[in-house]
């Protein structure tokens, strides 16, 4: 073989190997662990990414801690954040349109007359919450007797035990809770508060926003993501209580 044929294989092999490496790039997402509404949000990310032709890699971390991590760009992004964090954290960037969802849910203990029909009432009550998790925050804005814990089993054995009359989390978790820890005497009494689940990336990996967007656009609207969506739910949570919900 020839010395001129020889560089032109190795120049080949280069370029080869270096495209590869490029669409090979693995897009680090903090996930909040331990919680049924974001292992719902990885299945669909993970989806919309593939179809977008990027690989994503889920850590599963304390939602504190994520955000710390993100704002100092230890992680890509996130999988999913509601509307209200992008304006607390203007530093990151928003991936729209949302692709899913969560609602703000109150759940006490059966036999107990507790009502609520606004975030105003539950300043009446002991209310708990999970460090870090934006919606459960503002959901309790101005509760002065607010205990907040560091993850959603601590927070419903708190209920269990009555050193809390109030849990505030997301539907699903709790259903997903009650169920693996068998609680049979806790329940959902109202839905607070709906809000959309937005993929978030630092705003140096806000260039794959557009690949993003365009399958969340197209799946939304051949109604694969709707369905894409009931099934992850069902396979994460099987059959339980039924939830209130809010449109």
């Amino acid at each position: 073989m020839s010395y001129s044929k020889l560089t032109c294989i190795l120049v080949a092999l280069y370029f080869i190997v270096i495209s590869t490496a490029t669409f090979a790039e693995v897009i680090t997402l903090g996930l909040a662990q331990n919680e049924a509404v974001q292992d719902v949000a990885a299945k669909l990310l993970t989806e919309i990414y593939r179809r977008a032709g990027l690989t994503s890699r889920i850590e599963p971390l304390p939602p504190a801690r994520i955000t710390q991590m993100v704002l100092n760009d230890q992680l890509d992004g996130e999988v999913a954040r509601i509307g209200p964090y992008f304006s607390k954290n203007p530093s990151l960037f928003k991936v729209e349109p949302s692709y899913y969802y969560l609602v703000t849910t109150a759940f006490a203990k059966t036999g107990r007359n507790i009502k609520i029909n606004s975030t105003q009432d539950l300043k009446k009550y002991r209310v708990g919450i999970i460090r870090g998790v934006y919606h459960a925050a503002l959901a309790t804005e101005g509760v002065a007797e607010l205990e907040v814990t560091d993850s959603v089993t601590q927070l419903f054995r708190m209920l269990e035990l009555d050193r809390i009359d109030i849990a505030v989390d997301v539907g699903i978790n709790g259903q997903d809770i009650i169920s693996q820890l068998g609680l049979k005497n806790i329940r959902p009494i109202a839905a607070i508060a709906r809000h959309d689940f937005f993929n978030v990336l630092i705003k140096s990996k806000s260039e794959l926003a557009p690949k993003i967007s365009a399958v969340i656009k197209s799946m939304k609207s051949s109604g694969e993501l709707d369905k894409l969506i009931r099934s992850a739910e069902q396979k994460r949570l099987g059959s339980g209580p039924v939830l209130p919900g809010i449109k």
